[in-house]
């Protein structure tokens, strides 16, 4: 297994796009009702394949006790929020680029919640933030797992959410759940499910329709099907070598599958620009509204 590596944080203006445009990215939020489920490399592969697709992605990892990035890119953070927070380090030194065209900005850390920091603190974020959101196209958000007011805070303060589960009962019953809170609190979020480790892409398919008419039924509201990933042995192999898997095996069925999800997700009506805002501005807001639920 190759030895953890430390990306250097060196985040540079785009050359096609300064920050004094007008310009935010979309916040996908990418979460899950249980962890186990492949949400963390999902996030960071999906991240690499937009990239590819001429897309400046920037991926917050704010799994805040869990997270996963040295697993997925045999790499750790040198800093994350906390640093910014405590007047350690600018934003600028925080971001972490990725060879592959990714930066990451990373909130791991046990001693920075981001629903309970202090309206101060989420302002500091806020106006730190801003100086760099209008580089980026999209803004992956990698969540916990479950309904914590955590997680279910960065799902409300998206434009879309994407709900990562798999064939196993207990992933279908918790992401239900969540389909529930989500859409009884955001009616008009959409909300995108991808099947993972399924054995054939029809099983995703079926699933998703099944999910559908349950939550068409009972909570009146609609989940988009997102495309699905099938098992692949390539998934497996490229975590064991600490490597996105579209990377280390191109050519493999998941990573196939994966382009197709991110060609739907390109397809998918974006958010209109003068409704999109700051992220941690978001964040307060949203954190208010389920306080006072």
């Amino acid at each position: 297994m190759p030895q953890t590596q430390i990306l250097q944080a060196e985040a540079q203006p785009r050359k096609d796009r300064t920050p004094f445009q007008r310009y935010l990215p979309e916040i996908i939020t990418i979460t899950s009702g249980k962890g186990g489920v492949g949400k963390t490399n999902l996030a960071i592969n999906m991240g690499i394949s937009l990239s590819r697709r001429k897309q400046r992605v920037l991926v917050l990892d704010a799994d805040l006790h869990l997270g996963k990035l040295d697993i997925v890119l045999g790499a750790s953070p040198r800093y994350t929020l906390a640093d910014l927070v405590e007047g350690k380090q600018p934003v600028e030194k925080i971001i972490m680029k990725h060879p592959s065209g990714i930066d990451i900005l990373p909130a791991t850390s046990g001693e920075l919640d981001l629903i309970d920091a202090d309206d101060r603190m989420l302002k500091i974020l806020s106006e730190s933030f801003a100086s760099i959101q209008s580089l980026y196209d999209y803004l992956l958000v990698d969540t916990g797992a479950g309904l914590s007011p955590t997680v279910l805070t960065m799902a409300m303060g998206a434009d879309k959410v994407i709900l990562v589960v798999t064939p196993e009962p207990a992933s279908v019953a918790d992401v239900y759940a969540m389909i529930k809170v989500i859409s009884s609190k955001s009616p008009e979020l959409p909300l995108i499910l991808v099947p993972n480790r399924h054995a054939r892409l029809e099983d995703g398919v079926e699933l998703h329709k099944k999910l559908n008419l349950i939550t068409q039924k009972f909570l009146k509201t609609n989940i988009y099907y997102g495309g699905s990933i099938v098992e692949d042995n390539a998934v497996r192999q490229a975590v064991i070598r600490q490597q996105p898997f579209v990377l280390e095996f191109p050519n493999s069925q998941a990573t196939n599958n994966l382009q197709m999800v991110c060609h739907r997700l390109l397809k998918f009506p974006a958010q209109e620009f003068e409704k999109r805002s700051n992220i941690f501005d978001r964040l307060r807001e949203k954190r208010k509204e389920i306080d006072s639920a």
